[in-house]
């Protein structure tokens, strides 16, 4: 099961969510939070699997918020869902730890999607999310460091970037799930890097020229 904190101070959006997911089987709200300052009490009290993430809520941005989740629970991946068009802010909340963003006029199945992909370990950008990104990527890139991978640490590492989890890439390279892992922890410390965000903003840096699947 798929456990899910809500952090938006809109209660037509909480109630909207709770609709959407409520006939899901292996997703469920199981927390909700209308300000980053609840979020963060709502994290140290239960565990969550992915945190929904909206940028305009009363006290702290968004984005302040998502950098606190980030460093006080790295390993728990934000989706960003917001009424904000995606050229206001994809990439910039993007490049600070989220793993997701959408728009609140996205179709239902496309977030049960995003949460899914997050909550595999992987990421769910858009077609036109990942069109930004590449634009940013064209505007500043930086020298590629990635000659210290071996030839599979690089064919993980170009898996995850376009969004597929240690389940999904185990099975394509018929290799276990935890030999995944194990690849997936070796070349985030060669990498000097700690999360799959960090990776995908690292191959955007690198103007990595992949496919961003949604």
């Amino acid at each position: 099961m798929i456990r899910i904190l809500v952090i938006d101070d809109h209660p037509l959006v909480q109630a909207g969510l709770s609709h959407v997911f409520a006939e899901i089987e292996d997703i469920t709200i199981t927390g909700s939070a209308k300000d980053g300052e609840e979020a963060m009490k709502a994290l140290a009290a239960a565990e969550f699997d992915v945190a929904i993430l909206d940028i305009s809520m009363p006290g702290k941005h968004g984005i302040e918020v998502l950098r606190a989740i980030g460093a006080e629970h790295p390993d728990l991946p934000v989706l960003l869902y917001t009424r904000f068009p995606e050229e206001h802010y994809a990439v910039r909340t993007l490049r600070a730890g989220a793993s997701g963003y959408l728009h609140k006029g996205a179709d239902p199945d496309q977030i049960i999607a995003a949460v899914r992909a997050l909550a595999g370990g992987g990421t769910y950008i858009t077609p036109s999310v990942g069109a930004l990104l590449k634009e940013a990527v064209n505007r500043k890139r930086e020298e590629a460091s990635l000659e210290d991978l071996s030839d599979r640490e690089y064919q993980i590492f170009q898996m995850i970037v376009t969004g597929k989890g240690s389940t999904q890439i185990a099975n394509e390279l018929n290799l276990s799930v935890k030999t995944v892992s194990t690849h997936r922890t070796r070349l985030l410390q060669k990498l000097a890097l700690t999360t799959t965000a960090d990776l995908v903003r690292f191959a955007l840096r690198q103007g990595i020229d992949e496919t961003f699947v949604g």
